[in-house]
């Protein structure tokens, strides 16, 4: 995926190298949809209720902050083993398509600290050929 034509925003590809450094980021907050919710619960094998009880904060809209500040599914705080990426919430899905991240600066940082974010280069270009 690349960023929007015509938007204010550097040029970038994304590809998930699977690192784990997004996940761990204690600023952020993974909002949750009862979709998300439900085959989040399928996924595990879990009531969904058991899951909220878990999982998702009191709001019922985010999932709850594991340990310091990162995702609860990482799997024994190991940054790469996403216990849930096959049916992770559609905000994981969209990670770094944000309107958190549509300031320039804030792709930057996010970027320095995710390996699957190439800034400078054009959507349609291989970053092998880099």
């Amino acid at each position: 995926m690349a960023s929007e034509e015509g938007s204010s925003l550097p040029a970038f590809r994304f590809r998930c190298q699977r690192s784990g450094n997004c996940c761990a980021r204690p600023e952020g907050v993974v909002r949750v949809t009862p979709n998300d919710v439900q085959r989040i619960a399928d996924y595990l094998h879990l009531e969904e209720v058991a899951l909220r009880s878990r999982f998702i904060a009191v709001t019922g809209d985010r999932l709850v902050d594991g340990p310091g500040g990162r995702c609860p599914f990482l799997a024994d705080g190991r940054q790469t083993a996403c216990e849930i990426y096959p049916v992770r919430p559609q905000k994981c899905r969209t990670w770094p398509f944000w309107e958190e991240l549509r300031d320039p600066a804030a792709l930057h940082r996010a970027a320095r600290s995710c390996p699957g974010i190439q800034l400078g280069l054009h959507p349609d270009s291989d970053p092998a050929d880099q």
